[in-house]
């Protein structure tokens, strides 16, 4: 049996859109939703996000680390570097949840390029990771370590052993639910492996996209929801899927458009904040002022900051009443600091899609998500996907139930 009680509310007919009231830790989140995502370094995403969490928007949050085998092998040589880490994780995680939502601990185990590492490590060194995220506290969901792609099905099934040996010899933290990370490879979405994760209580699944759009993943996704959905009818338990590190935007200049938003159209229940990629070089971007960067809720694209400054008496007034430019000076805008101006266009970008976010509920109650995502002109490619995939699935559904009525 699973600890998370999990309620579907209301679905759009003929597609992945849904809406579902989830019960854990104490707290019940409705979906669509994301996750509120901090580091030890940085609670930003906390601070903006904060006013509008209420009883009708209870978002999830993610404190999020990266660690290299340097680091934990530090942490197991050094008592005081271990609980200085441990305390900073408990303390992010605690202002997520005085804050409303409901917080979940997620590390990522990379080499020391930063790279995903993409094995099993040592022994050891799983095992501190297990006791980091098992034994920290003010963490409501278990999620395992991140360790990248394993190379093949054998380190997967040897990954998901220790899981479920190291939840069976959990004492008193066996009430926590536990969010399965699937494979992001197709060939490894095995119905074993999911059933697996099912059979130890998980009911919260989670696909890692590495800074992907969610269109890349759309065959991937329509299995695991095709695998998922037989054990949801088999045992009348139902399940929600979790995106983690999907791109914030696709496209560029233009053509760019929102990307993390949309993760209802394409099966997801929720989605967590973008990671990026390993640092590599890239070619020097558009000056701050210049790149369309500034989400515009109206087309579901991008505009640039230069746009307000030009034409900021005629500009919309929901722009300026925002908490991200109620206290912008836009004549002294064009002489900040880079960075000053692209944290005003993360917090504006965040609080933005958050208010649009906090919408998609009710929309779905009254089956008028795809509608209104309809009216977004930057995105139609994307609605267009969203129903292809939907469209086979649900016609796939169909030929397998002709073919049980002509047995």
């Amino acid at each position: 049996m699973s600890v998370v009680d999990i309620e579907v509310v209301s679905k759009e007919q003929k597609s992945f859109i849904r809406s579902c009231n989830v019960k854990v830790g104490g707290r019940t989140v409705i979906t669509p939703t994301r996750a509120i995502g901090v580091t030890k370094s940085n609670r930003g995403e906390l601070d903006i996000a904060s006013p509008l969490i209420n009883n009708k928007f209870v978002p999830f949050g993610e404190v999020y680390a990266r660690v290299t085998l340097d680091d934990l092998s530090k942490i197991i040589d050094d008592d005081y570097a271990g609980q200085k880490f441990s305390l900073s994780l408990a303390t992010r995680l605690n202002q997520l949840r005085e804050s409303g939502a409901v917080p979940y601990l997620m590390l990522s185990l990379v080499d020391n390029e930063r790279n995903p590492y993409n094995q099993m490590p040592p022994p050891r060194i799983l095992d501190l990771l297990f006791n980091l995220i098992w034994g920290t506290q003010n963490n409501n969901i278990v999620v395992p370590p991140i360790l990248g792609v394993l190379p093949n099905k054998k380190q997967f099934v040897d990954f998901l052993n220790a899981i479920e040996e190291r939840q069976k010899a959990s004492i008193d933290r066996k009430d926590l639910p536990i969010m399965a990370v699937v494979p992001s490879s197709y060939r490894l979405i095995a119905p074993e492996i999911l059933e697996r994760y099912w059979k130890i209580g998980c009911r919260v699944f989670a696909f890692n996209f590495e800074n992907k759009k969610y269109g890349a993943f759309g065959y991937v996704i329509e299995k695991l929801h095709s695998e998922l959905n037989e054990f949801s009818k088999r045992d009348k338990e139902n399940y929600i899927i979790h995106a983690l590190n999907p791109k914030f935007k696709t496209g560029r200049g233009d053509t760019s458009r929102i990307n993390n938003l949309l993760g209802s159209g394409f099966g997801f229940d929720s989605y967590g904040p973008n990671h990026g990629t390993p640092l590599r070089w890239i070619p020097p971007p558009k000056p701050p002022l210049e790149a369309n960067s500034i989400f515009d809720s109206k087309t579901y694209g991008f505009f640039s900051l230069s746009d307000i400054i030009t034409s900021k008496d005629i500009v919309q007034e929901e722009i300026l009443n925002t908490n991200a430019f109620k206290n912008v000076d836009f004549d002294s805008i064009a002489y900040q600091s880079s960075a000053k101006v692209r944290k005003i266009r993360s917090s504006y970008n965040l609080e933005k899609t958050l208010i649009e976010l906090r919408n998609f509920p009710e929309l779905i109650d009254n089956e008028e998500l795809i509608k209104h995502l309809s009216e977004k002109n930057r995105i139609q490619n994307e609605i267009k996907l969203m129903k292809n995939v939907a469209e086979k699935s649900f016609n796939a559904e169909k030929q397998k139930k002709l073919k049980e009525w002509f047995k």
